[in-house]
Formats: structure tokens, sequence, C-alpha cells
């Protein structure tokens, strides 16, 4: 990390200097997609990536039912167990450090990718892609890589000066183009993660080894809190970053389980990821102007007008 200078490692700043040297772009745009850049005054200056390692585990073994607060020292016999969540205030060994460390590398990846693209003098970064990948055991890395832009005509979008901290998403070219059209800038990648955990009591084992097809009521209830909190960080983020809209791009849902302390009993986790990217209005004098009506082609021939049937 000493190395580092400027809030980059020395291969970012080998890439940037060889993407200045070469005055060639480089970009990960299709050609559609650059050509609807090309129409709102967008140019692609070159590929930007950002990456971080991250150890990605969580604390405690013992039973999500002997340990919840809602039922310490209570006996399992008979009860349905209580589903908690990372962010809920849960006594016992949570999942909310695993999601901290998930989203601190996650946003980290993000924030070095910037950084690539600031030093390129882009005004934003389209198109990007996000991904985790394990290195080993409980390493991870989280990479962002995404295409960085610059604006050739500023006379009707506002963006901030070349070198300033840019505005990035993850909507492809075409969807950028359009949502500039439309009047929206985009803002930033915002993302919502939850892990919610139910112990695999009674009711839910005879629910899930029954051989009557019908709903397995603890792992709807397991999902739906994953769910629910996913979207409240989801708006907390955006509400953070004052954004006027979301565009939800990509949800995942995931299940796996632990073993309960040394017993055979098992607790039952769902992961649920939320990604989206905010837009924030353009003020009306920045908006271009609104397209004409498209051309309405009328037949000229009377549409209840028959030609007559040759007689044979």
């Amino acid at each position: 990390m000493n190395e580092w200078t400027g809030g980059l490692p020395p291969a970012a700043h080998a890439r940037i200097a060889a993407q200045r040297a070469s005055r060639t772009s480089g970009s990960l745009l299709s050609v559609a997609a650059a050509a609807s850049l090309q129409s709102v005054g967008l140019t692609a200056v070159g590929e930007v990536f950002g990456c971080a390692v991250m150890n990605l585990g969580w604390t405690g073994s013992g039973c999500a039912w002997w340990t919840s607060g809602a039922q310490m020292g209570k006996s399992s016999i008979g009860r349905v167990s209580p589903v908690t969540t990372s962010g809920g205030g849960s006594t016992w060994g949570s999942f909310a450090p695993y999601v901290g460390a998930y989203e601190r590398g996650w946003y980290g990846a993000l924030k070095r990718m910037r950084v690539e693209a600031q030093a390129l003098g882009a005004h934003g970064v389209v198109d990007i892609r996000i991904h985790r990948t394990r290195v080993e055991g409980t390493a991870w890395e989280f990479s962002a890589l995404g295409t960085a832009v610059r604006s050739t005509d500023s006379s009707h979008f506002p963006f901030p000066e070349a070198g300033a901290d840019p505005w990035y998403t993850n909507l492809s070219g075409e969807d950028c183009a359009a949502a500039l059209l439309a009047g929206y800038l985009p803002h930033s990648v915002v993302l919502g993660m939850s892990v919610s955990t139910k112990h695999e009591d009674w009711q839910l084992q005879q629910q899930r080894t029954s051989w009557i097809n019908g709903e397995v009521t603890g792992m709807t209830r397991l999902v739906q809190a994953a769910r629910r909190e996913a979207r409240e960080r989801l708006a907390r983020r955006v509400t953070h970053t004052g954004a006027a809209d979301l565009v939800v791009t990509g949800t995942t849902l995931s299940e796996f389980d632990t073993r309960c302390g040394g017993s055979d009993a098992r607790d039952l986790h769902a992961e649920f990821v939320v990604v989206g990217t905010t837009l924030v209005a353009l003020p009306r004098a920045n908006r271009p102007p609104a397209a004409p009506p498209p051309l309405t082609v009328m037949p000229l021939r009377d549409s209840h007008h028959r030609p007559r049937t040759p007689e044979h």
C-alpha cells in the first residue's frame, strides 16, 4: 500500500499512462452503445478498473434458536423459531460483519475505478460491471469494470468539469443516452444487502420433507425478511445521495445453511442483494429539445376499395 499514489496502485497508473501514450481510447461499448452516447455528446476515453480483496466471514457458532433474544433460555419443543436479519440487532453472532465487509469490498472497488476515471479526465463511467470472485478460502475479490466517457458538447447537459468526481452508472450506453434525453443525469450505483436467518424448527423440517405440495411458510418468511431489509438499506443509500429516481438493475437471491452449534440441527440463511443506479433530474434549461413527433404514413389506396377480380 506504501507504493500507492493518488489512491491507485502502480498497475493502475501504468494503465492510465499507456492509454494516454497510445492516443487510442479503449472501450467496452458495443457499436450501438457508442453511437447512442455520441448522440448526446459523450465519447469514450478509456476502460477503467478497480478491485478490492476482502475476507468474508461471520462470527458466532451458536444456534440461532437458543441465542436469539426473543427465545433466550426457552425450549424449542413445539415452538416456531423466529427470523432474524443481519441488520436486526440480534444477540446471536449474526451476519452483520459479513454484510459490512461485503459492502466495503463492493464500494471499494467502485471507488478505485472512479479514481482511475478521474485521472483520465472523464466526466462519467457507463456500463459498469461488478463481479465477486473467490480467490481462496474466505478471501473474495470485488472488481468493477466500466468505460469512462467525456462530454464533447456541454451546451445541453451540465456535466461536472473534467477531473472532478465523475458520475457512474451500470446502465448500458443506450439506456444512459435515453435517460439523458428524458432529462435525467446518472448519479451513482448503489447496493442493498441482507442475510436473514431461521432455525430449522419442527414445523420447517416437516414442511420441507413433506410429500404433499404446499407452501413452506418458514422459507417464505425467511426470504421475505431478507428482501425487505435489503430494499430498506437500498432506499437509505438513495436518500443519502439526494437522487430523484432509482432504477433497479439486478437482484440475486441465494440460500445456504450452517450447523447449529455442535448438534445435528441446522440454521437456514437467505442472502438477498439488490443493485440499482440513481438518477438526478436535470434543470429544464439544460434539457434537450423534445424530439419531433413521428411521421404518420397513410396508405394512398382507400382501405375500403378492393380491386375487382378478373372474370374467368
